[in-house]
């Protein structure tokens, strides 16, 4: 009997939905690999770590030194050297040096802390890095450590996190203690939060404080010092390069796999160094998962809407950013494992009942294959998901293609900004009326840890994208000129929402920018490199946000110079984009001549005008990358040559002297470096200047008037004070009271949320003689005896 056409029809639809099953299934165990421990090459026991339980783990992995008399009497006599007026004169002719467009400068500031807290780039080698932290550290420890921080804080510092990996490997290499011990403080909600009471509420909300850092900083530096890329420039190349496929010579997964696993067994073995910075990530995330694990039942039994609110705030984002078991910093070091040890080891303090195959795991013994699969798996399904969804982290509810369950107004700054669009895509209506109440007042949006230049240059991104539709004429540019319309709200919300934050800290008096668009700066074509900016969008940026900072009449607008200077008036801060526009429109030229903004356009207005010697601005920020053209005045017949004493002369010396010869006091100028030169306009005591060298504008927190600082007293002691020693405190005079580069750096990383930092005493540290070099560096010498390479290969 031959099938009918109907059966075969069905037949084929039966195999084909059941093959699609299989497949479903399959696919989705190799996602995620736990559901079954014969799909995946990751090998996800450890080697025994019997410190990973033990709170004192710092002092028994790296027990300090015991110091002695001796080292300090040599720091003493040290620092007594002996000085001649000749040699110090010749120093200074050594220390000067020229900018590209060969106008005089300095290639130091003559101050070691400075130099750690102006000069280091993210570009920086190692040994660069050195050259800085090493006698910053030799003068003070204690300063140095804040400098180290400072570079990575996001709300107070620069928010540079490759250039902090950089500077921390340094201090992992030198002081491992210390900077193993202060890990705690990237995560520690340090930095001061002000809020805004709801409407209808008459009291200000008490919320938790922010971080410096992230929790995943924590993973990032732990994966790139288990795959020896820390403090290298290899790992700046990671996620910004090319993908290539190649089809020879690539290694299986499972040959890769095992090659890791050997190599993290041999570092967690060998070097104790690292093994301590392992149990350190491990239990700063086991401790935070455990709190939040508290304040998510909590929740879950809370009722009081105002009260529950409170409990989501105090949950940290761990949850979000801990290691996915089988995911990308797991694969590398296996660190679920270790937190999850470490969480079953203290199961009595949460209420979680573990699988009843964990009941004869004892921590003293290493951890079996089998019970390192389950308890994975259990610390995935029961700790993480639980607490991800208490978080409302966006990312899980936009993997299963829940949109309407997220929650705007609780997405993170960056997810905001890269996840906008599918948003828009997939949540119109909802994402449309969220954006609409943000507009008007009734919602907020996350946007103050993003960088200003990083705004700006998806507006103008959005603005070219524009060019050319017509969206009258035809139906598909009115929906793409809707939807970059609503791209644009979001960076405009976000604008907004970082200026909101930088006011907390209060407004800049009597000051304007001076922004630098000559050729060396870049073009604004080039939008679309975000992740290496040319110096000209942080320019514009921080100009535009200076401005937006400053009180009235302060705010108007903002000076661009390049060969002619001019002062361009922002017509409506609260329309970014038609500023920006005015900004592309403005001429631009090739030359950087600093001195006629001074001498061609203030000073002979301020003449022109009779204005009084009061009524002057008093501070200027430019906003620059410092490569200045040489002063028209300057008289130096070879322009090579340093070595002419008086007549050695830098653009702020020559601007000094012609106010003054006019009958003004020459205002205070911030140099803002924004480029990659490795040169500095003053020296560490120059009365009524400061240096600034990143793009974050929560460094502009320094000169916004907060009260941490109190600047109307001046403590005086003796050169050789010795403990109980009277301190004079006298009250500042207007001499004292002028900034210098000095002071804005102690100011800066003086701030309470880097009071945390301890410096630690360090021992003598060995790593067992490891040496991790490419495959191609081993060639044919012998492997050690546990290599992580295969013999023959």
């Amino acid at each position: 009997m031959h099938p009918t056409p109907a059966s075969l029809l069905f037949s084929q639809l039966f195999r084909r939905l059941w093959f699609n099953n299989i497949t479903r299934y399959f696919n989705r165990s190799k996602m995620n690999p736990n559901n079954n421990l014969h799909l995946t090459s990751q090998i996800v026991t450890l080697p025994h770590l019997p410190e990973l339980y033990n709170p004192r783990y710092l002092d028994i992995l790296l027990p300090p030194r015991v110091s002695s008399q001796a080292s300090a009497s040599s720091t003493k006599d040290a620092a007594s050297v002996p000085s001649n007026p000749m040699m110090s004169a010749l120093e200074d002719t050594a220390n000067r040096t020229r900018t590209e467009n060969m106008a005089p400068a300095y290639r130091s500031t003559g101050d070691a802390l400075l130099d750690a807290f102006h000069r280091p780039t993210a570009s920086d080698s190692p040994e660069v890095i050195n050259r800085y932290l090493a006698p910053a550290w030799e003068k003070d420890p204690e300063t140095a450590l804040r400098i180290i921080f400072y570079l990575r804080s996001i709300h107070d510092g620069k928010n540079d996190k490759s250039l902090f990996y950089r500077a921390w490997y340094w201090l992992y290499t030198h002081h491992p203690r210390t900077a193993i011990y202060n890990l705690k403080e990237l995560v520690a909600l340090n930095c001061h939060r002000k809020s805004k009471p709801k409407r209808g509420e008459q009291e200000q909300r008490v919320l938790p404080g922010m971080s410096h850092g992230y929790w995943k900083d924590l993973l990032n530096i732990l994966c790139l010092a288990t795959t020896t890329r820390l403090g290298t420039s290899d790992h700046f190349n990671l996620g910004n390069g090319v993908r290539l496929k190649s089809y020879q010579g690539v290694y299986s997964r499972k040959s890769r796999q095992a090659e890791r696993y050997e190599k993290l067994c041999l570092l967690l073995e060998g070097d104790k160094k690292y093994r301590a910075l392992y149990i350190a990530v491990a239990r700063l995330f086991a401790e935070q998962l455990e709190k939040d694990n508290e304040i998510a039942s909590k929740i879950e039994v809370t009722k009081d809407k105002k009260e529950r609110s409170l409990l989501e705030w105090q949950l940290s984002l761990a949850g979000k950013w801990a290691p996915t078991p089988g995911c990308a910093h797991d694969r590398i070091t296996n660190i679920s494992t270790a937190i999850s040890q470490l969480l079953h080891a203290n199961r009595q303090a949460y209420t979680l009942d573990y699988p009843s195959s964990l009941a004869a795991y004892d921590h003293l013994a290493p951890l079996m294959a089998n019970q390192a699969t389950v308890i994975r798996s259990f610390f995935q399904r029961w700790v993480l998901s639980p607490l991800r969804a208490a978080a409302k982290v966006p990312e899980p509810l936009m993997a299963s293609k829940r949109w309407g369950e997220i929650v705007y107004n609780r997405v993170p700054a960056v997810c905001m900004q890269q996840n906008s669009e599918r948003f828009y895509r997939h949540d119109h209506d909802r994402f449309a009326k969220y954006m609409h109440d943000v507009m008007v007042g009734k919602k907020t949006i996350s946007g103050a840890t993003l960088l200003p230049h990083e705004i700006i240059m998806r507006l103008l991104e959005y603005d070219a994208d524009t060019l050319g539709l017509r969206p009258q004429q035809n139906e598909m540019d009115k929906v793409k000129v809707d939807f970059y319309k609503s791209q644009a709200n979001v960076a405009i919300s976000q604008w907004k929402a970082l200026v909101d934050r930088l006011k907390e800290s209060g407004n800049i008096d009597n000051a304007i920018a001076v922004c630098d668009v000559s050729g060396s700066m870049g073009y604004l074509n080039d939008f679309g490199n975000r992740k290496k900016p040319q110096p000209i969008f942080p320019a514009i940026a921080m100009s535009m946000l200076l401005a937006t900072l400053a009180k009235p009449p302060f705010n108007s607008g903002f000076i661009t110079f390049s060969a002619t200077p001019e002062f361009l008036k922002i017509k409506d801060l609260n329309d970014l984009v038609a500023t920006v526009r005015d900004m592309a429109d403005a001429p631009w030229g090739m030359n950087t001549d600093l001195q006629a903004v001074f001498t061609k356009l203030l000073l002979p207005l301020a003449k022109q005008n009779n204005v009084k010697k009061e009524d002057m601005i008093k501070r200027l920020f430019v906003f620059s990358d410092m490569q200045f053209d040489e002063a028209a005045d300057s008289e130096i017949g070879d322009r090579w040559n340093t070595n002419y004493g008086d007549r050695w002369n830098t653009n702020y010396d020559l601007i000094k002297k012609e106010y003054e010869d006019a009958g003004y006091d020459v205002p205070e100028i911030v140099f803002w470096d924004l480029g990659k030169f490795d040169t500095v306009e003053a020296d560490s005591e120059r009365k009524g200047v400061a240096m600034m060298k990143g793009f974050s504008g929560s460094m502009m927190k320094v000169f916004l008037g907060d009260e941490e600082e109190d600047e109307d007293i001046v403590m005086v002691d003796g050169e050789d004070k010795e403990d109980g020693d009277m301190v004079v405190v006298c009250e500042a005079t207007e001499e004292d009271k002028r900034m210098t580069p000095i002071k804005i750096m102690r100011k800066a990383v003086m701030r309470k949320s880097f009071d945390g930092l301890k410096v630690l005493e360090d021992g003598d540290f060995y790593s067992a003689g490891l040496e991790w070099r490419s495959r191609s560096d081993l060639g044919s010498q012998k492997r050690p005896r546990k290599p992580w390479t295969r013999q023959g290969q």
